[in-house]
């Protein structure tokens, strides 16, 4: 058992894309270099060290000599993860090489890993859409992301600009079927849904395996239903939501749900068979309460249970060990983060008596003399 108490670069990217070959794509203050060593070694040792950094260095690093051109063609993990400040000032280098790398692959190179980081730019999505998706239907892939970062921060954006971005993004899937047909991991930030969007949204991500909401949201009386066949993984924080009931996910097994803006009822579980890890976190301002036998009701299946209360009101109500019993018999981890002074170990005990399989909890304190 664990207490502990407490409170709580990228470098600068310098790229240009010119219309002529793919590696046009030039590094700052690099020039090739007589007989260097580097691309001298077998390709199969180029690639293994090529692929542990981003697809961007990787490319820079290749313009070094001829022999190496065509290397970017045949990595197996094409990785473009820029800082946001670059994201917004190289936005069309993404689509640029993302096209030039995809349309120029030996087709039978399995792509192990696809990972982008895009603006929401209607004709740099576009670019990049039907590159991915002609290339998911040609190619072999066994994971692909999209993580895509609206033109406004989440600090300055309005209702209005929200509901825009969202509408953009529908118009984004709806033009490019083939590439979200073949996604597995997903993530959105800073759109107003309408609330037949999302349900439409996961229809076409036929294999979708993570999904995650950031500042996210329909209004606070609507409701966000999720259903899949193949979510693994849950991730909605600080969004805008009444409830975000979860239908069915047969295949989930980690669910995060933070910062939810409704008193009652903010997350309804139905059908999670699977569901083995779930973390909540939530200050609390209005200072009601959640019943975890309710929450839990469909959900006897977690043994990893965080529960996160940012040193404010606590917003689980104490319950009779007889009552949870049933649903907390798989529990084995119980972290339970910033709990207010109030809250002494003998408030931990209805969670403890209820679960007697616990191997692990570790409980964060805040201001406790």
């Amino acid at each position: 058992m664990k207490f502990n108490s407490g409170r709580r670069h990228r470098p600068n990217l310098k790229t240009e894309v010119g219309s002529g070959d793919m590696l046009s794509i030039l590094p700052g203050n690099i020039q090739a270099c007589n007989g260097d060593r580097l691309s001298e070694l077998p390709v199969d040792v180029l690639l293994n060290i090529l692929e542990r950094v981003g697809t961007l260095d990787a490319i820079r690093t290749c313009i070094l000599s001829k022999q190496m051109h065509m290397l970017p063609t045949m990595l197996s993990q094409i990785v473009i993860d820029l800082s946001p400040r670059d994201l917004f000032q190289k936005s069309d280098v993404v689509a640029d090489v993302t096209n030039k790398i995809l349309s120029r692959r030996c087709p039978h190179i399995t792509i192990r890993m696809l990972k982008l980081k895009f603006v929401l730019s209607p004709s740099c999505c576009l670019s990049i859409g039907k590159s991915v998706g002609l290339a998911m239907t040609t190619q072999k892939f066994d994971a692909a992301e999209f993580q895509i970062m609206t033109p406004k921060d989440f600090h300055v954006s309005t209702d209005a600009h929200r509901v825009l971005f969202a509408k953009q993004f529908n118009t984004f899937v709806h033009d490019c079927p083939d590439a979200f047909a073949g996604l597995t991991r997903l993530h959105l930030q800073n759109m107003n849904f309408g609330e037949s969007d999302i349900p439409n949204i996961l229809s076409y991500c036929k294999r979708l395996e993570s999904l995650s909401f950031f500042m996210c949201g329909a209004g606070s009386s609507s409701v966000m239903y999720l259903e899949h066949a193949q979510l693994v993984e849950l991730v909605i924080s600080y969004c805008r939501f009444k409830t975000v009931e979860v239908k069915s996910l047969p295949k989930l097994q980690r669910m995060t749900f933070g910062d939810w803006t409704c008193d009652e009822n903010p997350l309804v579980l139905n059908f999670v068979p699977q569901l083995s890890k779930l973390s909540l976190a939530n200050p609390n301002f209005s200072g009601k309460t959640l019943n975890l036998s309710k929450l839990l009701a469909n959900a006897p299946t977690v043994n990893d249970f965080f529960l996160e209360f940012r040193s404010e009101k606590i917003w689980v109500q104490p319950e009779c060990p007889k009552v949870l019993a049933p649903l907390l018999a798989e529990l084995r981890f119980v972290n339970l983060d910033h709990l207010r002074e109030e809250c002494d170990i003998s408030w931990t005990m209805f969670l403890l008596e209820a679960a007697p399989s616990v191997e692990d909890l570790c409980i964060t304190v805040w201001d406790h003399k």
